[in-house]
């Protein structure tokens, strides 16, 4: 998601959305019409790799050389954000809230959300050659340790879908947004800093004949509903637990049984 930012000329809310939109809806339709027309097609003796059960012809064939063309190049496109992942788990360390800048009074939103010395940080983010390397043979090195010692196509989409699925979906958004909404957080002013500009924006065109009551009851409602997608948040976070640990007893237990 990262690198599609990064190499978007548009990075606007508008632009963001219509690229996921665009590319996961593309992807459903596509994974939708596998499922439903291999369970026409085979009904409950469907197994994981569909393509393996149909006979051989012209339109199997393609099905495979398509596969064949899907893990070529989609390899390298997850070894990528993987590499950068690790490498970012690597660099990092605890923001110390000390050696944030001298208070300004008023608004959070007021503080300067960049840092200082930019330059410098730009240099310490660089990926050195010899950890790129680094990285990227670790991750080859065990990507074809797994393949060469699992041999069940099926097995392999349970556990990515029960753990990776999960995650993306329900676990990591909760826990994100559970984390930068902390009002301890330092991340937390970014998220202030929309709604601050609009009211400041709401009380020029009043001309500053907003009433306090108002105001109050505004900033009230809109902690309420900062505090409710908070606990929205952690609820999503477990529920995503709750459903990847069924799903790995499911496989664990049935499928890996069966």
């Amino acid at each position: 998601m990262f690198s599609i930012l990064n190499e978007i000329e548009d990075t606007s809310t508008k632009s963001t959305t219509s690229v996921v939109t665009a590319s996961v809806g593309t992807s459903a339709s596509i994974y939708l019409l596998v499922a439903v027309t291999g369970y026409l097609t085979f009904g409950d003796h469907v197994v994981g790799n569909i393509v393996s059960q149909y006979i051989p012809s012209v339109s199997s064939t393609i099905g495979k050389a398509a596969i064949v063309v899907l893990v070529i190049f989609s390899y390298p496109l997850q070894v990528h954000p993987c590499r950068a992942s690790l490498d970012a788990v690597l660099k990092w360390r605890p923001v110390s809230v000390s050696r944030s800048s001298s208070p300004v009074i008023g608004s959070p939103s007021r503080n300067s959300l960049l840092g200082h010395s930019g330059g410098a940080a730009a240099r310490r983010t660089e990926m050195s050659e010899t950890r790129f390397a680094a990285l990227t043979t670790v991750i080859i090195v065990f990507s074809y340790i797994v393949a060469m010692t699992v041999s069940s196509l099926e097995r392999v989409l349970a556990y990515v879908g029960s753990t990776g699925s999960t995650s993306i979906s329900f676990i990591l958004p909760g826990l994100f947004y559970y984390k930068i909404s902390s009002p301890d957080s330092p991340l937390h002013q970014k998220l202030m800093k929309e709604d601050d500009d609009q009211d400041d924006y709401e009380s020029d065109d009043d001309s500053g004949h907003l009433r306090a009551g108002s105001w109050v009851g505004k900033w009230k409602s809109r902690n309420y509903q900062r505090m409710m997608l908070r606990r929205a948040s952690l609820g999503l976070a477990i529920y995503g637990a709750c459903v990847m640990v069924t799903c790995l007893i499911t496989n664990t237990y049935f499928i890996a049984g069966h």
